[in-house]
C-alpha cells in the first residue's frame, strides 16, 4: 500500500513539475502585451480561415447521422387516390373512385457488423473533422504569436530608423555649418549627405515592410484595429535584458506522439471497419419487416369489388451470391491500406521523435545565442561610448561615428530576433509536446 502510495505521489509531483514548466507564462508574448491576449481571445470567432473550417464539423455530423440512420426503423406511408373510367362492351359507360394506402416498417436485424461498422467509420471521420479543426486553431494561433512578434521587431526597427535618420540629419546639418566656417572639408560634407541618404532609404523600405506585415497580420487573425505594441509594465524589456532563456526547456520522454500518429492510428481503425464491412458482402442480411397494405379484389359477381386490408410481419433475408470478386477486393485493398498505414505509423514517430530532438537542440542554441547577442549589445554600448569622446575631439569622422550607433541599433534588434525566434520555437515545441497546450493556458 506504501509503495503504490508513494508511486501516485512520484507521478503526481512530475506531472505537476513538467506542467509548470511547459506552461511558463514568461516566455509567451501575450503576457507582455495586452492587445495580443485579445487578439488570441477573439482569433476563433474573426479569422476567415477558423469560421470556414467550422462547417466541416457540421458537414461531418451530418455525415455521422447519415450513417447512423441505416442502422434504424425506416417507416415508409404510401396514399394513392384513383378515378377509374371504363368503356365495357354491351354495358353502360362505368366510372367510379377508389382510395388505397399501405405502410412499410423495416428494420436492419444482422449485417454481419457492416452497418455498426459505418457508423464506426462516421464518428471516426467527424473526431477527425474535430481534431483537425483544433489543430487549425493551434496553427492559427501560433502563427498569430509569430506574426505578431515579427511585427515586434519591424516596428522596433522603425522606431530605431526614425532615431537614426533624425540623428543623421542633425549631424548633417552640423557639418554644413562647419564647413561653412572651413572647419571641414567638403569631402565630408559630402560623405555626411550619403549617409542621411542612406538612412531615408532604409526607413522607407522598413515603413514598406511593416505595412505589408500589418495587412498580412490583419488578413490571418481578423484583427482590424490599430496595433499600439504596448508593453504590460515594460516587461517585455525586462525579458530582453534579464530573463535566462533555455533555463525550463521541457524534458523529453518515450510517450510523446504527434498529432500526424494519432491521425494515422484513427485510419488504421478506420480501415479495420472496411474489412469487416467487406467481409459481409457475401452473407445473408436479415430485416425485420412489418407492412399494412390495400388492395380491391373483384366479389364472385365480377361487377363489384370491395377493398381488403392486408397485414404482414416477418423476417426478409437478402444474400448476394457472387458479386464478380468486388467483395474480395475491397478486403485486400482494407488490408493493404491497414498495413501500410502501420508502416507510416512507425516511421511518423521516428521522424516526430527527431523534430522533437532538433527543436530542443535548436532551442538550447539559441538560449546561447541571445546570452551572445546580449554581450555584444554591452559592447556596442561602450563602443558608441568611446566614439562620441572622439568624435567630439575631431579624433573620428562622422561617419564612423554614425557607424558605431547603427552598430549599436544592429545588435539590439539582433537581441531582439533571437528572443523573438527562441519564443516562436519554444511555443510550437510545448504544443508538439502536449496538444492541449493552449487550454493549459487558460
Amino acid at each position: 500500500m506504501r509503495l503504490v502510495l508513494l508511486t501516485l505521489l512520484f507521478y503526481w509531483f512530475h506531472h505537476l513539475t513538467f506542467a509548470g514548466v511547459s506552461i511558463n507564462p514568461v516566455e509567451r508574448p501575450e503576457f507582455h502585451f495586452k492587445e495580443l491576449q485579445q487578439i488570441l481571445a477573439q482569433l476563433e470567432d474573426r479569422a476567415l480561415l477558423s469560421l470556414e473550417e467550422k462547417k466541416r464539423i457540421d458537414e461531418a455530423l451530418a455525415n455521422t447521422l447519415l450513417a447512423k440512420s441505416a442502422e434504424g426503423t425506416k417507416i415508409n406511408l404510401n396514399l394513392q387516390g384513383q378515378s377509374v373510367y371504363e368503356d365495357r362492351p354491351n354495358q353502360s359507360y362505368y366510372g367510379r373512385e377508389r382510395f388505397f394506402g399501405s405502410l412499410t416498417l423495416r428494420r436492419p436485424l444482422f449485417h454481419w457488423g457492416a452497418l455498426k461498422a459505418r457508423t464506426e467509420i462516421a464518428f471516426l471521420a467527424q473526431s477527425t473533422v474535430q481534431n483537425n479543426y483544433n489543430y487549425l486553431l493551434s496553427e492559427l494561433q501560433l502563427n498569430a504569436r509569430g506574426s505578431y512578434l515579427d511585427l515586434i521587431v519591424l516596428n522596433n526597427q522603425v522606431e530605431l530608423g526614425k532615431a537614426n535618420l533624425k540623428a543623421t540629419n542633425d549631424n548633417f546639418r552640423k557639418i554644413e555649418k562647419r564647413n561653412k566656417l572651413g572647419l571641414t572639408s567638403d569631402l565630408i560634407v559630402k560623405d555626411a549627405n550619403i549617409q542621411l541618404l542612406r538612412q531615408r532609404i532604409i526607413l522607407e523600405d522598413l515603413n514598406r515592410s511593416l505595412v505589408t506585415a500589418k495587412n498580412n497580420f490583419a488578413q490571418l487573425s481578423g484583427w482590424n484595429d490599430p496595433l499600439k505594441f504596448q508593453e504590460i509594465n515594460n516587461s517585455f524589456k525586462s525579458l530582453q535584458l534579464n530573463h535566462d532563456f533555455g533555463k525550463s526547456i521541457p524534458v523529453l520522454i518515450t510517450s510523446h506522439s504527434s498529432r500526424s500518429a494519432k491521425q494515422i492510428e484513427v485510419e488504421i481503425s478506420a480501415e479495420k471497419k472496411r474489412v469487416v464491412i467487406a467481409e459481409s458482402g457475401l452473407k445473408p442480411k436479415v430485416n425485420l419487416v412489418g407492412t399494412f397494405y390495400q388492395d380491391q379484389v373483384p366479389l364472385a359477381n365480377n361487377e363489384n369489388s370491395f377493398v381488403r386490408n392486408n397485414y404482414l410481419f416477418g423476417l426478409e433475408v437478402n444474400w448476394a451470391l457472387w458479386d464478380s470478386s468486388k467483395s474480395k477486393a475491397e478486403k485486400y485493398k482494407a488490408l493493404a491500406n491497414k498495413r501500410r498505414l502501420e508502416i507510416n505509423l512507425e516511421r511518423e514517430s521516428k521522424s516526430f521523435r527527431l523534430e522533437l530532438e532538433n527543436m530542443r537542440t535548436q532551442l538550447n542554441s539559441i538560449a546561447k545565442q541571445v546570452d551572445m547577442a546580449r554581450a555584444l549589445v554591452i559592447l556596442a554600448e561602450k563602443k558608441l561610448a568611446i566614439s562620441k569622446v572622439e568624435f567630439e575631439s575631431d579624433r573620428i569622422t562622422p561617419s564612423q561615428f554614425m557607424n558605431a550607433k547603427i552598430s549599436l541599433d544592429r545588435s539590439k534588434i539582433d537581441r531582439l530576433q533571437s528572443i523573438c525566434e527562441y519564443i516562436k520555437i519554444r511555443n510550437r515545441y510545448e504544443i508538439l509536446l502536449n496538444p492541449d497546450y493552449e487550454k493549459l493556458k487558460k
